[in-house]
């Protein structure tokens, strides 16, 4: 059996954008997810902990509540668990920061050779992971 196609990986604003419908998603972004289906679609498990996290900090409101909004995240994606293969190219990218989510985000994107879709500048500017928005 082949392996499922993944077409790209989604940074954690990418995904609230998407299931939000909000403009802010790049017009690139937009047309590949339009015409992609869940499978080709992923995101690494940490942005469920992300989520999570904006959740608590109040940077992000659901009206269903965090719960739901992790089930509906976890149902729309194929979710990509960090591997030891992903945690070492995670430290290993040239990114100006530190942030431990960017990082594996972006290396879940290199190890499965898919663009990260993601409007986070830094990331863009690092060159180490191919982006698209």
């Amino acid at each position: 059996m082949e392996p499922e196609p993944v077409k790209a990986c989604l940074d954690t604003h990418a995904v609230l954008w998407t299931l939000a419908g909000d403009p802010r998603l790049g017009p690139e972004a937009r047309s590949l997810i339009a015409h992609s289906k869940r499978p080709d679609l992923i995101i690494s498990d940490i942005v469920l902990l992300e989520i999570s996290y904006l959740s608590a900090k109040g940077r992000i409101e659901d009206a269903e509540g965090i719960d739901a909004l992790l089930a509906k995240v976890a149902e729309s994606f194929r979710v990509i668990p960090i591997s030891p293969e992903i945690a070492r190219i995670a430290l290993e990218l040239d990114f100006p920061h530190g942030d431990p989510f960017d990082r594996v985000i972006a290396a879940t994107a290199k190890i499965h050779s898919v663009p990260l879709l993601t409007r986070d500048r830094s990331i863009t500017a690092a060159g180490s992971v191919k982006t698209l928005w």
